[in-house]
């Protein structure tokens, strides 16, 4: 039975491995991966462009 959840879990790591090459190379990861940079880089300014933070 071990073998077969081996055999399971190895296609389902390939399946997700090759969904994410396919989802890298046809740009879909592109504009999300944007948003969340300049969110993250408006929150970081916020954080430490605040009063009382060292300049």
């Amino acid at each position: 039975m071990s073998v077969y959840k081996a055999t399971i879990t190895l296609i389902i790591v390939v399946l997700i491995i090759f969904g994410s090459f396919v989802a890298l190379s046809t740009g879909v990861l592109d504009p999300m991966i944007e948003k969340i940079g300049s969110g993250f880089n408006t929150m970081v300014d916020n954080v430490f462009g605040g009063e009382g933070m060292p300049k």
